[in-house]
């Protein structure tokens, strides 16, 4: 399957899922309830095929992967109905990428041991201290080789992103990125833009801000403390208490529309998808809600679609909101948009 291939089932897909919320937590769910979940989600799609985002540094010990392949290895005839995508080339025990040659090599050795039919490596970060040719050409290399089909980069401003779709010799099908009510960055910066001239998908992660436009988050106390979002700006009590203004509007416009505030959110996100809107045009996006139960794949993979006068009631609202915190901390942000 060539780059182009992967990026023609990607267009045609309609619901993706981040698996990151399965093992990226100090108590992993059980493969059961992964493979529960991603048999309905494909169940959702079909005809068309579902796009899984995985991570190599999503829980210790390549647990992620294992979970993947356990998968495949149970359903192998769903192996056709995914596109796969990792993110590696990261190393997360002090949270820096690994760009150089080695690097990128290594992580995706690594993956394919267990996922040997790859669709898509991603780049988890640009790495500073790395040329974004030597990245580039890295991946090339294994796209050459037959090691993976395609390329996708993650967290990168427009202008970088434009770079890394020139000095390619193959198709970047995505670019990944944090899209949704309260992360709007995209659309201010040039990515979104950007991402449409070059016919490059979005892949928008955390389109439900991390469970905070579920409205099932008032407060740091209904996190566990165990829980990695203890650690980010936006779940302070503070943050919370400032933007509970665009869940409460979130909610109540849901509930006028007889559907979920998750539902709601998911349907803003997707409104942008393949539109012109204000001048851009806007590539194909798709979000990846990661969810962990059958409940959630029921609620989050609706056909709940917004008017043109409910999706710019939205846009009136948030235009003079401020969504307060950082999307990480200050740590992880110095590694966002290079």
């Amino acid at each position: 399957m060539s780059s182009e291939q992967v990026l023609k089932d990607l267009k045609a897909s309609t619901f993706g899922l981040g698996l990151m919320s399965f093992t990226g937590r100090p108590d992993p769910y059980p493969q059961s309830a992964f493979n529960e979940t991603i048999l309905a989600t494909i169940k959702k799609n079909l005809p068309n095929k579902t796009f899984i985002n995985g991570g190599e540094f999503y829980g210790p010990n390549d647990i992620n992967l294992k979970y993947i392949k356990s998968f495949v290895d149970t359903y192998p005839e769903q192996r056709q109905h995914l596109i796969i995508s990792i993110k590696g080339a990261f190393d997360f025990s002090t949270f820096t990428p690994t760009g150089d040659k080695e690097g990128v090599q290594k992580s995706i050795d690594n993956v394919t041991s267990y996922i040997p039919d790859l669709d898509i490596f991603e780049a988890a970060r640009v790495d500073p201290k790395v040329p974004i040719e030597e990245t580039v050409a890295a991946l090339n290399d294994n796209v050459d080789s037959g090691k993976i089909k395609a390329i996708s980069v993650s967290e990168v401003n427009a202008n970088t992103l434009a770079k890394i779709a020139k000095v390619s010799k193959h198709k970047i099908v995505g670019v990944e990125i944090e899209f949704s009510i309260f992360a709007r960055e995209i659309l201010e910066n040039g990515l979104a833009k950007t991402a449409g001239e070059l016919d490059i998908p979005i892949i928008a992660y955390s389109p439900l801000s991390r469970g905070i436009l579920t409205g099932e988050i008032k407060s740091s106390a209904d996190i566990p403390d165990d829980d990695y979002r203890k650690h980010f700006d936006r779940f302070t009590d503070e943050n919370l208490k400032k933007n509970a203004a665009i869940v409460e509007f979130v909610e109540k416009a849901a509930a006028k529309k007889n559907a979920t505030p998750a539902q709601y959110s998911l349907a803003w996100v997707r409104y942008w998808s393949e539109k012109t809107i204000e001048g851009i045009k806007f590539p194909k996006i798709i979000d990846i809600p990661s969810t962990s139960s059958l409940k959630r794949v029921e609620e989050n993979f609706s056909d709940v679609v917004l008017t043109q006068e409910e999706f710019d009631q939205v846009n009136e609202f948030i235009k003079g909101v401020t969504a307060h915190g950082y999307r990480y901390n200050v740590h992880a942000e110095a590694l966002l948009g290079l």
